[in-house]
């Protein structure tokens, strides 16, 4: 009789051995698979830094765009005090509502001036790329127009993004001969098309150009 109980234990025991060795490698299995999971999920590509500065030599932004002159529509309602307009390339943006608008040097780009001071216009457009490289393409320009004007002083040409596709923002001040002009602009690739935008006023009153130049960068397609 002790025989049987005692074999009936170490089958008990074996049994309660077996239990544990499988909880043991269940334990170890979802420790592992774990691991890997977690690890999969933080390894992520980094996201690149944001491109530094261009060259530091001189720049101009070019109002020679070439392009056509189909428009697009929209059904989004301009900003209070702006009204929405097409150019070139079907570009669209806004400007400060009574502005006037004109061709402006080329066939590609337009201009907008404030009816009560021809210092302060803005301009916009598109044209053909003839170039991928945005940076070398604005880095030439700024060399010409520098060499071509008075008392240019550039204030910045970065790197940008802008709705997802390369661009370039520029910066600066010159002398147009009726004193100190300050300029930004936004140039931008899409589709193999350059797209800009370009707000200019005396130096002394660009604290009020700048929310307007903000607008049309807000406000601008494609």
């Amino acid at each position: 009789m002790s025989g049987v109980v005692y074999e009936v234990n170490v089958v008990a025991t074996v049994r309660s051995l077996s239990s544990r060795w499988l909880a043991i490698c269940c334990a170890v299995v979802y420790l592992v698979v774990s691991a890997v999971l977690g690890a999969a999920l933080l390894i992520r590509p980094e996201v690149p830094a944001a491109a530094g500065p261009a060259a530091s030599i001189p720049t101009y932004v070019s109002e020679d765009s070439r392009g056509d002159t189909t428009t697009g529509a929209t059904t989004s309602p301009p900003p209070h005090g702006f009204q929405r307009v097409s150019g070139p390339a079907r570009v669209q943006t806004v400007i400060p509502v009574g502005w006037t608008i004109a061709r402006a040097g080329g066939p590609g780009a337009m201009r907008a001036t404030d009816p009560s001071d021809s210092g302060r216009f803005v301009s916009y457009g598109g044209a053909t790329a003839t170039s991928r490289d945005i940076a070398g393409v604005h880095l030439a320009y700024e060399t010409k127009f520098a060499e071509r004007t008075a008392e240019y002083e550039r204030i910045g040409l970065n790197h940008a993004t802008y709705a997802g596709h390369q661009a370039i923002e520029w910066e600066y001040e010159h002398n147009d001969g009726s004193g100190t002009q300050h300029v930004r602009s936004l140039f931008w690739l899409v589709d193999g098309v350059e797209y800009f935008i370009f707000a200019s006023g005396p130096q002394a009153r660009w604290p009020g150009m700048l929310p307007i130049y903000d607008e049309m960068v807000a406000n601008s397609r494609p």
